[in-house]
């Protein structure tokens, strides 16, 4: 059978990773597995736990515990995490989110072995909260269909706690470019619709997962500066895919600057108006899109 290659990236996530590792572990599989955990330099006793966790390992798993010295950051973690992948399909699990049905990789495993025209499948995932509005609500309505790369940018649905991909897709193009941008804040969206230049991309409306959601997440409140590398991604995703794709990341760097812009004027901060000014000017031409509220 072919293997699957697991990538759980951890930063000081000593309260959450023993769950992590729990859903991991309980998968019903008849494939052998590479689970690869890159720890970010945590300062807690993440490494600990794990250490601790992953001496009572499943016998078809094969681990690979990875420690940086020196804190590296989430997408450069990530990237060094990837190129230690040798497994033919690779699976995601932050480290504070974890896996909640047995069959998962099971499910999405014999769907991509089944459908060789498909590069990656996904699901639904339900929240995990304090906030008993949000907990155990679902992240993104799923359905069970095929998704283009458009859909997948528009539409924040495809959470990494849920993806299955053929790891073919990491030598084509458009992740060569990811590759070539260590700095970017967020790599998924990017990742995900590179799938599509090697396959099919399929949904299902099976909720297989739970996505933590908590102050110490990455996405957590507004934080314009934060925006600006959201900007600046966005523009690698514009220039990368072109057309449909474009238009719309274009007016998304337009929006979220001219909000920005604004609301950091009334705050008197000054110099990063100034940053959200700039991107402003450089997608002026979205301003008639803006007016039209074609994406809103």
């Amino acid at each position: 059978m072919n293997k699957v290659s697991i990538i759980v990236l951890t930063h000081n996530q000593e309260k959450f990773i023993e769950k992590n590792l729990q859903g991991i572990f309980m998968q019903k599989i008849n494939f052998p597995v590479e689970l690869i955990i890159s720890d970010d330099c945590s300062t807690d006793q993440t490494v600990t736990v794990i250490n601790n966790f992953i001496k009572n390992k499943p016998s078809h798993f094969e681990i690979n515990l990875i420690s940086h010295k020196k804190n590296l950051g989430s997408t450069p973690n990530f990237f060094n995490a990837l190129q230690k992948s040798t497994g033919k399909y690779l699976a995601f699990c932050e480290g504070d989110d974890y896996w909640t049905d047995e069959n998962k990789l099971q499910i999405q495993y014999n769907f991509l072995e089944r459908n060789q025209d498909y590069s990656m499948c996904f699901h639904q995932v339900k929240n995990i909260s304090s906030n008993p509005l949000l907990n155990d609500s679902i992240f993104a309505k799923v359905e069970g269909k095929d998704y283009s790369p458009f859909e997948i940018f528009r539409h924040w649905i495809v959470h990494t706690t849920s993806v299955f991909m053929n790891t073919e897709v990491l030598k084509n193009t458009a992740v060569q470019v990811l590759f070539r941008h260590p700095e970017l804040l967020y790599f998924d969206t990017f990742l995900y619709m590179a799938c599509s230049l090697n396959g099919k991309i399929r949904g299902s409306d099976f909720t297989m997962s739970a996505y933590l959601r908590h102050e110490e997440g990455i996405s957590n409140g507004i934080n314009y500066k934060r925006d600006l590398r959201h900007n600046h991604l966005d523009e690698i995703i514009a220039e990368t895919y072109g057309e449909k794709v474009k238009e719309y990341a274009n007016w998304q760097i337009f929006s979220r600057s001219r909000i920005a812009f604004f609301n950091l004027l009334k705050q008197g901060k000054f110099g990063l108006a100034f940053q959200h000014l700039k991107w402003i000017l450089k997608k002026k031409g979205n301003l008639r899109i803006y007016l039209i509220k074609k994406y809103a």
